[in-house]
């Protein structure tokens, strides 16, 4: 009976959402239309990946351009951005008008810039007004269902890496020329490092710890158990103390409820957080060695040929339950060594750091065959793609 009552709330909601969003196309194109606007945001509308640098190039380079950041006045970046260009307040009903008039949609998610989930189902199905330019969140190793075309309708798609741009225009069913090799936004800055004596840490999560709530049944998982046990390791902490090696330890959004069961009292890691307003980009810059799983940050750090190493202790588990692999496979294709024991972990991590913090020739020479565009240019490339797009 829950279930009835529930679809049906969501059903007239929809109702209601997408009888405003068509009632609002005469006051949208009367008081916005005519203004060009390029409307931005990121995920969960934040300030602090490729949208945000894609907007700041914009008001420094095109200030012609009518650019505006979705961003909310709670948001602790807010102040700062609206100090440098327009903002929007996401799910405002100006917001819902400027969507409608807008010239493009630039976003780090698919359909980002929607005002409601009742919309973005809608446009998930139907190309909406305006067109749609996909900046992600980061770069494509796997299979992204939705960003198909039957799924996405996508008008531009930026791509980080020359293989990630031959892997998306081949398998994405869209026509040549809608993926494009820019460069990731948030690259321009990846360059005048300031390198420290770091180990950064970035696990991605998993799929199947979604409903675990109590920090009890977190403890019992093997994701905290490998990685409790990587941090808390004696031989780790002591090639890190012999080497003045700081450790930080940036843990994923989903998982910020359990940062008290790693953070235990008397450890020597630093742990990070994007609740604690951390920045993920900071300190891949500073970092000298990363340690990671999955997550697709690690070409951030590939892309300032910076080693890096992958801890997958659970390989199978995670293709099987979190994504659907796709073109690149860590051992053939990765920047670093996989490795599944922690033991192995902390062998590597040494072996690095006699090194000099330095990749090996082998990992050097993917990372500049998958980075042919390693410059200071890619948010000029995104936007002149975009100019190209509007002639279309």
């Amino acid at each position: 009976m829950k279930r009835v009552i529930r679809k049906l709330f969501n059903a007239i909601v929809f109702v209601l959402n997408m009888t405003l969003f068509f009632l609002s196309f005469p006051f949208a194109f009367l008081l916005f239309k005519g203004k060009r606007i390029w409307l931005i945001s990121e995920v969960d509308f934040d300030a602090r990946d490729n949208g945000l640098h894609f907007f700041k190039y914009l008001i420094q380079y095109h200030p012609e351009i009518n650019s505006v950041y979705l961003i909310s006045k709670k948001n602790p970046f807010y102040n700062s951005i609206s100090e440098i260009g327009k903002t929007c307040e996401p799910y405002s009903y100006r917001h819902m008008l400027i969507f409608i008039a807008a010239q493009f949609k630039i976003s780090t998610l698919v359909h980002g810039c929607s005002p409601s989930w009742c919309v973005t189902k809608f446009l998930l199905k139907h190309h909406g007004p305006g067109k749609n330019i996909a900046l992600k969140h980061g770069i494509f190793k796997n299979l992204h269902p939705n960003y198909f075309k039957k799924n996405a309708h996508l008008d531009m798609i930026c791509c980080g890496g020359k293989d990630e741009f031959e892997f998306i225009d081949k398998n994405f069913e869209y026509e040549p020329g809608i993926a494009k090799y820019t460069g990731l936004a948030r690259f321009d800055a990846l360059h005048n490092l300031d390198l420290r004596n770091e180990i950064f840490i970035m696990p991605t999560w998993r799929r199947w710890l979604d409903n675990i709530s109590s920090e009890e049944e977190f403890s019992k998982s093997l994701y905290y158990k490998m990685w409790h046990s990587f941090i808390s390791d004696d031989r780790l902490n002591k090639i890190c103390f012999e080497n003045k090696m700081e450790i930080c330890f940036y843990i994923h959004p989903k998982l910020n409820r359990f940062t008290s069961l790693l953070n235990k009292e008397g450890s020597n890691i630093k742990f990070l957080s994007s609740k604690a307003g951390d920045s993920v980009q900071e300190h891949l810059k500073k970092a000298a060695v990363m340690v990671t799983d999955f997550s697709s940050v690690f070409f951030d750090f590939a892309y300032m040929r910076k080693p890096a190493i992958y801890y997958q202790f659970d390989e199978e588990e995670y293709y099987k339950s979190h994504y659907i692999k796709g073109y690149f496979d860590y051992r053939e294709n990765g920047f670093g060594p996989v490795v599944t024991e922690k033991d192995q972990l902390v062998e590597e991590i040494e072996k690095i750091i006699r090194n000099n913090n330095q990749m090996e020739k082998l990992f050097l020479d993917r990372a500049n065959s998958f980075f042919v565009l390693s410059d200071s240019n890619n948010c000029e490339r995104i936007f002149n793609g975009i100019i190209e797009e509007a002639k279309r």
